[in-house]
C-alpha cells in the first residue's frame, strides 16, 4: 500500500467535497449556527414565556358550601393573592358549566369547599380543586393554590391550638433543610449530559452520511467511478483515502459542535443571574469527549462507506442510511432515561456505550475501565467494518451493481421466486410482525392456547401456503427424506452437551446483562407444569415448535441462502432463528442452536433430524426445570443456580466426537457400503 497515493486520493476527495454546498452547510455552517439558536435563542424565549406566564392573571371561581369563619378566611386570602382574580358569585351554581369553562380555558380553576367531620369528631374542610392539567396556565394556578392552602392549613391549626392553650410550635417535630453538596460544575454536567450525547451523535452521523453517500454512490451515479478505478492507485488505497475523508469531515463537525457549544454555554452563564462564583466550564471534559468521539467516528465512517459502496446511487444510499440513523436516534436517547448506568453490558453496545459514557464524563463521574472497554470494543468493530468495506470495493458484482433488482413478486411466470433471499426476508419480517402483534396478545390471554395458535396459524400455515402457491415438490423442498437411523441416536446423545453449552453461554450473558426476576419468572412459567400436565406442556412447548419452526426455517427459509454456500446458509438461517424468538437475552444461545440444527439438516439431508434435536432440547429444558431437583447429579447445580464453567470443555469435546461420527456415517463412501 502506497501512502503517497492515499494522500493524493484523500486530498482530491476533500477538495471535491469542499466545493459542494451541501457539505459546507451540513458539516461546517450548521454546527456553528445551530447551538446559538438552540441554547441562546430558545433559553431566552423560555425564560420570557415563563415570566409572562407567571404574570398572567388566573381566573378562579370559589364555591363555598360551608360559609363559616375558616372558609371565609380562605376566600379572603385568595382574593389578596397576586395575579389571582376571584369571580363574582353566581345565583345558581352548575358545576358542569364551570368544568366546561376550565376545559375551554375561560377560567383556570374551580375551588369547591365542603364541610366534613374527622373520625375524632373535629370539623374538616374538604377542598376540591378542579383544573386542566393539559393547560400550563391552569396547572400553574393549581400549583399556587395548593401551596397557598398548605399555609392556610397551618394557620387554622395554629388558631385551634391557641384556643386550648397549646403552643403551635409543637407541630414542628421535624424540620427538613435541603443541602445540595453537588458543586456547580457537577450540576452543570448533570444538565448538559442529558442532551449533549444525543446532539453530538446525531449531528456527527448526519454529517458523515452526506459525505459517505457522495464518495462512492455519488461517483457511480455521475459515472466517474470507472475513471478512478483505472488509475494507478490500488483499490485498498482508494478505500483508505475515501475513509480518511469521511473521518476528517466528521471530526471537523465534532470540533465545531464542541466549540459552538462551549461558546454558547459561556454566553448563557455570563448572562445568568445565578451565583456561579468560582465556576468554570469543564474544558478537560470537553477535550476527553473529543478524544472519545474519534473511535466512534471511525466506526460509523466505515459503516457508512460500506453502505455507499453497496448502493447504486445516492438515493439508494440514503434509503439504507435511514434505518441506521433512526436506530442511532433511539439508542442515543438512553442518556435521557433515569436508572441507566454504564456497566460491562452497556459498554459493549454501540451508541448506547458512547451516550452513557459522555454523560458520565460531563458529570466527572466516569469509570476508567468502562472507558477502555468502550474504546476497545469500538476499535474491534471498526477493524471488522473497514475489512468489509475493502472486501466490498474488491467485489465487482457490488461495485458495478447498476441494474435494477428483480421484482419481489412471486406469482409471475417463475413461481420459484419464493426462494429468492428478497422474498424470504419479506416473508420472515411479515411472520415476525404477526408474531409480535397477534401471537403476543394470544399468549397474554392464555399462554398455552396462545402458543398453540401461534405455532400452527402464524408459523406452520403461512409456510405451507407459500409452498402450495409456488407449486413445488414439498417432499423435496422440505427434505422429507429417509436417513440413517444412527443419526437419530447421535442427535439424542448430543442433546446433553448441547444443553450444557447453551446453559453456560446463558450464564455468561447473565454475568454481563443480569436477568431480572420478572424475566426469570416468565421463563419458568413457560416450561412449568403447574397449570398444565407434563404431556400437554411437552406437546405445546416442545413438539409443536419442533415441527412448525423447523418446517419454516430448516424446511423453507434455508433454501433461499443455499446458493451462497453450505456454512453461509446455515449461519444466516441460524441468526434469523435467533431473532425470531424476540429475546435479546437468549439471542446468542438460540442462534447457536439454530446453526446446529441447520448443520444437522444439510449434513443428513433430512428434516426429521433437526426436528428431533429441537424437540429434545425443549423437552430436556421442561424435564430439568420440573424434576431436576429430584435427580442427584442435577440437584446440586439447580440449588447453586449455575453449571460449572469448566463443564463446557468436556461438552465441546464430546460434541466434536459426535460430529466426526456423523460426518463418517453420512459420507457417500459409508452410504455405498451400507447399500452393498
Amino acid at each position: 500500500m502506497n501512502f503517497k497515493k492515499i494522500i493524493i486520493i484523500y486530498k482530491k476527495e476533500l477538495l471535491d467535497l469542499l466545493r459542494d454546498r451541501r457539505t459546507i452547510i451540513t458539516s461546517l455552517v450548521l454546527p456553528v449556527v445551530l447551538y446559538p439558536l438552540l441554547m441562546i435563542g430558545l433559553s431566552s424565549m423560555m425564560t420570557r414565556q415563563e415570566s409572562k406566564l407567571e404574570k398572567q392573571t388566573a381566573m378562579v371561581y370559589v364555591k363555598d358550601s360551608v360559609m363559616n369563619e375558616s372558609s371565609l378566611l380562605i376566600e379572603q386570602e385568595l382574593e389578596s393573592l397576586e395575579n389571582f382574580q376571584i369571580m363574582d358569585k353566581f345565583t345558581i351554581f352548575h358545576k358542569e358549566s364551570f368544568l366546561e369553562m376550565i376545559e375551554d380555558n375561560s377560567i383556570q380553576a374551580l375551588i369547591e369547599i365542603q364541610d366534613s367531620t374527622s373520625s375524632s369528631g373535629f370539623k374538616v374542610l374538604n377542598i376540591f380543586i378542579y383544573y386542566n392539567k393539559s393547560n400550563e396556565k391552569s396547572t400553574l394556578a393549581y400549583s399556587n393554590i395548593s401551596s397557598f392552602l398548605k399555609d392556610i392549613e397551618l394557620e387554622l391549626i395554629g388558631k385551634r391550638l391557641h384556643k386550648i392553650n397549646i403552643n403551635e410550635e409543637i407541630l414542628n417535630a421535624v424540620e427538613i433543610r435541603e443541602e445540595n453538596i453537588a458543586p456547580p460544575e457537577k450540576m452543570f454536567g448533570f444538565a448538559l449530559g442529558k442532551f449533549l450525547p444525543y446532539l453530538l451523535i446525531i449531528l456527527t452521523l448526519s454529517s458523515a452520511s452526506v459525505i459517505a453517500s457522495d464518495l462512492v454512490a455519488g461517483e457511480k451515479e455521475r459515472g466517474t467511478l470507472e475513471t478512478i478505478l483505472v488509475s494507478a492507485a490500488h483499490r485498498n488505497e482508494l478505500v483508505i483515502g475515501k475513509y480518511l475523508t469521511i473521518i476528517t469531515i466528521s471530526i471537523t463537525t465534532v470540533l465545531l459542535n464542541l466549540f459552538s457549544m462551549f461558546v454558547s454555554f459561556r454566553h448563557i452563564l455570563s448572562q445568568s443571574a445565578a451565583n456561579l462564583d468560582g465556576f468554570q466550564l469543564p474544558l478537560g471534559n470537553f477535550a476527553l469527549i473529543l478524544i472519545l468521539m474519534f473511535p466512534f467516528i471511525t466506526l460509523f465512517s466505515a459503516i457508512l462507506l460500506s453502505i455507499s459502496t453497496y448502493s447504486r446511487n445516492i438515493k439508494e444510499a440514503q434509503s439504507y442510511q435511514m434505518p441506521l440513523l433512526f436506530g442511532s436516534i433511539m439508542l442515543s436517547m438512553v442518556c435521557f432515561l433515569p436508572g441507566f448506568e454504564l456497566n460491562l453490558g452497556f459498554a459493549l453496545i454501540p451508541i448506547v456505550n458512547f451516550s452513557l459514557l459522555i454523560r458520565d464524563i460531563m458529570m466527572s463521574d466516569y469509570n476508567v475501565v468502562n472507558l477502555f472497554i468502550v474504546i476497545g470494543s469500538t476499535i474491534i468493530l471498526d477493524i471488522i467494518m473497514v475489512t468489509i468495506s475493502i472486501k466490498l470495493f474488491h467485489t465487482e458484482s457490488v461495485l458495478f451493481r447498476t441494474s435494477e433488482e428483480k421484482s419481489l413478486k412471486f406469482w409471475g411466470k417463475d413461481k420459484r421466486n419464493v426462494f429468492s433471499p428478497q422474498f424470504v426476508m419479506i416473508f420472515f419480517v411479515a411472520i415476525l410482525l404477526a408474531l409480535y402483534y397477534l401471537g403476543g396478545s394470544w399468549q397474554a390471554k392464555d399462554l398455552m392456547n396462545g402458543l398453540m395458535r401461534t405455532e400452527i396459524l402464524l408459523i406452520l400455515l403461512p409456510t405451507i401456503l407459500v409452498l402450495k402457491i409456488a407449486k413445488v415438490n414439498k417432499k423435496k423442498v422440505l427434505r422429507l427424506n429417509y436417513t440413517n437411523p444412527l443419526n437419530f441416536v447421535l442427535v439424542a446423545v448430543s442433546s446433553i452437551p448441547i444443553i450444557i453449552i447453551a446453559v453456560i453461554l446463558s450464564q455468561v450473558i447473565n454475568m454481563i446483562y443480569p436477568l431480572s426476576e420478572s424475566y426469570l419468572e416468565a421463563m419458568n412459567n413457560l416450561i412449568s407444569i403447574k397449570n398444565s400436565s407434563l404431556w400437554q406442556t411437552i406437546f405445546i412447548v416442545a413438539l409443536l415448535p419442533a415441527i412448525c419452526e423447523e418446517i419454516m426455517f430448516r424446511g423453507y427459509i434455508i433454501n433461499a441462502f443455499i446458493k451462497k454456500g453450505f456454512w453461509k446458509a446455515i449461519i444466516i438461517t441460524g441468526i434469523l432463528f435467533g431473532i425470531f424468538h424476540m429475546d435479546m437475552f437468549r439471542l446468542l444461545p438460540v442462534t447457536l442452536l439454530g446453526i446446529w440444527m441447520g448443520y444437522l439438516l444439510l449434513k443428513t439431508k433430512s428434516i426429521f433430524v433437526p426436528i428431533l434435536a429441537h424437540f429434545l432440547n425443549n423437552s430436556l429444558a421442561i424435564l430439568i426445570s420440573n424434576y431436576g431437583e429430584s435427580i442427584p447429579l442435577l440437584s446440586k447445580f439447580i440449588q447453586e443456580g449455575q453449571v460449572p464453567f469448566l463443564a463446557v470443555i468436556p461438552a465441546i469435546i464430546f460434541l466434536i466426537i459426535i460430529i466426526k461420527i456423523m460426518i463418517n456415517i453420512n459420507s457417500d463412501k459409508y452410504s455405498r457400503i451400507v447399500r452393498s
